[in-house]
């Protein structure tokens, strides 16, 4: 008599969401810092819608823009113009969500950017989430590892009150002399789409002699994910911050770019990743900022900034001057 075959039973599928990324996208996003990934529909879709109603607002005249979002928290928050490179919008939050005020055209505008950004903030976060828990399982971490870290963040708030540093940042590059230097990213991932050429990534694998620059994929199907500095650190310098610049065009380039970075709410556990210690979420923040250039400020203050940074820093090393700019751009 045969022996009874055994029935097969299949593994559980891995905790948290389904698995994003092949093995070897995964490398490369740790080698390079940055990959090149094909957007879901309803991302994709968003993303366009978003597009569309930041065009709308950089339109509108200067002091209305500046009136709806004034810049405040230095330039991570509102509206920042940029003489003869750029201008942004900061959105950490929703602002304009008064019924009554619709009626008038200035907040009805702000009402439909916010709206957008509400439903790309949600498809991008929970897009880069699970590249997060990809990552986690490639270095045999449980997936629950970024709960605190991520607590607020995958969703836009609904008030300043309650802000993590998470933002969406919507920029428009002027034809011809818009630009954003060489620079890495502050926070854990970022997602960046544009309508028209200028983003690069810097290819670290054919950079010997001099920078090898890849040009980004342009349109919304497919978005460029970066690598940053809050990333590279809770992994103990395994994954690569993704070295990026914009180069100016005559057409010019609109961008939106999703900044996931950590929450405010809990302390950053680094043991959980193999590390020692805890620190609060503000020391971080900071320790990760500094001795970084803002390439998303005038300028004579990164001109200034940099003087400072050589003056405090005479004898650094070049690994720490290494594309010692950030931003998200």
């Amino acid at each position: 008599m045969d022996d009874e075959e055994e029935e097969f039973i299949p593994p559980p599928p891995p905790p948290g969401p389904p698995p994003l990324l092949r093995e070897d996208q995964l490398l490369h996003l740790a080698r390079q810092g940055w990959l090149f990934l094909e957007l879901p529909d309803a991302l994709s879709q968003s993303m366009t819608d978003l597009l569309r109603h930041s065009s709308q607002y950089f339109d509108a005249p200067d002091i209305e823009k500046k009136e709806l979002y004034p810049s405040k928290l230095g330039t991570e928050f509102g509206y920042y113009p940029i003489a003869e490179e750029k201008e942004y919008i900061t959105l950490r939050c929703r602002i304009h969500t008064d019924p009554n005020a619709k009626a008038k055209p200035a907040a009805k505008l702000a009402a439909s950017l916010e709206a957008s950004t509400v439903d790309a903030w949600h498809h991008a976060g929970v897009l880069l989430w699970r590249i997060l828990c990809d990552i986690a399982r490639a270095s045999d971490l449980d997936v629950s590892v970024w709960n605190d870290i991520l607590d607020g963040t995958l969703d836009m708030p609904d008030s300043e009150d309650q802000l993590t540093y998470a933002l969406m940042r919507l920029f428009r590059y002027f034809p011809s002399t818009g630009h954003a230097e060489e620079h890495t990213d502050l926070g854990l991932l970022t997602l960046c789409i544009g309508d028209g050429t200028g983003l690069q990534v810097l290819d670290r694998f054919n950079s010997d002699q001099k920078p090898a620059w890849v040009d980004g994929p342009v349109g919304t199907h497919t978005a460029t994910v970066l690598v940053g500095q809050t990333l590279r650190a809770l992994s103990a310098r395994t994954m690569t911050a993704g070295a990026h610049r914009v180069v100016g065009n005559s057409q010019g380039r609109q961008s939106v770019v999703f900044a996931l970075r950590h929450s405010t709410r809990h302390d950053v556990d680094f043991s959980l990743f193999g590390g020692e210690g805890k620190l609060h979420p503000t020391e971080l923040w900071k320790t990760i900022q500094a001795g970084k250039v803002n390439i998303n400020t005038e300028k004579e203050k990164r001109d200034a900034q940099r003087a400072r940074f050589r003056t405090t820093r005479p004898g650094a090393e070049a690994e720490a001057l290494e594309h010692a700019t950030r931003g998200q751009g």
